[in-house]
């Protein structure tokens, strides 16, 4: 008999180790993003989602995923996606305010990702 609720799927690593380790998101918090971005069906989140699948799949270096941290995961695409996701009603606005006030605690004023997350 299948299953009248969907499974959650873990978020991959490397999306765990960004949202812990850059934007100081509990696990919880983390966990409902990457919930938002599975279910999501609009283009910027189902990007984003794609690119976090597939860089987890291939990337054998860690200059990849910093490209990915610090582009595709920028400052400004995040907080994008975390409005797309209130308005396609898959994230709340309190969910979303608290992992946006983190993506901020982290920025620069130029809009980079603030200290260690820049060097190249």
């Amino acid at each position: 008999m299948a299953s009248l609720f969907q499974r959650r799927e873990a978020p991959p690593a490397l999306f765990v180790v960004f949202c812990g380790d850059w934007l100081h998101l509990s696990r919880t918090t983390t966990d409902q993003l990457w919930a938002a971005l599975r279910a999501s069906r609009w283009s910027r989140a189902v990007s984003l989602r794609q690119l976090v699948q597939l860089h987890e799949a291939i990337d054998q270096d860690w200059r990849s995923v910093r490209a990915l941290y610090t582009h595709a995961m920028s400052p400004q695409e995040l907080v994008a996606v975390c409005e797309d996701l209130i308005t396609e009603g898959l994230l709340s606005a309190v969910v979303s305010r608290r992992i946006e006030e983190h993506i901020l605690q982290q920025t620069t004023q130029d809009g980079t990702w603030e200290g260690h997350h820049d060097r190249r």
